[in-house]
């Protein structure tokens, strides 16, 4: 019975991955068939790989968007680790007046939509004159972390005081212990905070789109836009962005998840 059990369990996975996987499973699919296949046949089976449509979004300038958003997200994540480990850290390990309070204002913006406040940035931004990149990095960062202090403390709360103890007798600073004690241990908290954040920045939408004004500093989904027209669309380039866009995640992801899932499970024993 309980093998029975188990067996229905595991084809209930898989079926509810495999209902998950299907859009993406047809993009990828779709990126090698003619447009023309695809609006007479979407569900068909390419007859050959068509690499037409990869050209065709490489001379929309795909890889310029790629690059920019690469470096976008680089900056960004980088940032919000830099910001996120030193509060996280002092919620964790050191006691100040209004440390509760402080932190539940950071968390609480887990709360604010980050598109509501699009039109008061805008409008910020224009005052003080800054545009495309420092435009979106400063909310992408805003809005990251909240999250990514709220996964790392409940991280570092978990590491021995004896570790930070033994650090101090040995004359080290609270920078010092942060940086070579606590963010070598904490490396799968870490990860599951730029993966977090990355997947966000690179598929964020709304704030580049209206912040960007440049083509040439155009990311990724605002640059996907440019292959729709206002009467037509060009599906095949579409889906090719679209593979392309979503396979630097998939590796960054499989390469990390082990560390992902130990980062997310962070202090649910205790």
């Amino acid at each position: 019975m309980a093998r029975r059990m188990a067996w229905l369990r595991d084809g209930l996975f898989a079926l509810l991955a495999l209902a998950f996987m299907l859009p993406l499973i047809w993009t990828v699919i779709g990126s090698f068939r003619p447009a023309s296949k695809l609006r007479t046949e979407p569900w068909g089976l390419p007859e050959r790989l068509d690499w037409s449509t990869y050209i065709a979004a490489w001379k929309g300038h795909i890889g310029l968007y790629l690059l920019n958003s690469t470096a976008v997200t680089m900056v960004s994540v980088a940032v919000i680790i830099a910001l996120s480990a030193p509060a996280a850290y002092a919620f964790a390990r050191l006691r100040f007046p209004g440390a509760a309070v402080i932190l539940g204002f950071i968390l609480t913006g887990l709360l604010i939509p980050a598109h509501a406040v699009l039109i008061p940035l805008y409008q910020l931004n224009s005052a003080l004159g800054v545009g495309d990149y420092l435009a979106i990095i400063g909310p992408y960062v805003a809005f990251g972390l909240p999250l990514s202090v709220l996964l790392l403390r409940a991280y570092f709360v978990e590491i021995p005081r004896e570790l930070m103890e033994a650090a101090i007798i040995d004359g080290a600073g609270h920078l010092r212990i942060l940086w070579s004690v606590f963010m070598p241990i904490a490396r799968p908290a870490v990860a599951t905070v730029a993966i977090f954040q990355a997947a966000w920045v690179w598929n964020e939408l709304p704030f580049a789109l209206v912040f960007i004004q440049e083509a040439v500093h155009k990311t990724l989904p605002v640059g996907l836009l440019s292959f729709r027209g206002e009467h037509i669309a060009n599906w095949g380039a579409i889906l090719a962005g679209v593979t392309v866009a979503v396979v630097p995640l998939m590796i960054l992801y499989l390469l990390f998840q082990r560390h992902i899932v130990r980062g997310l499970t962070a202090g649910a024993l205790k």
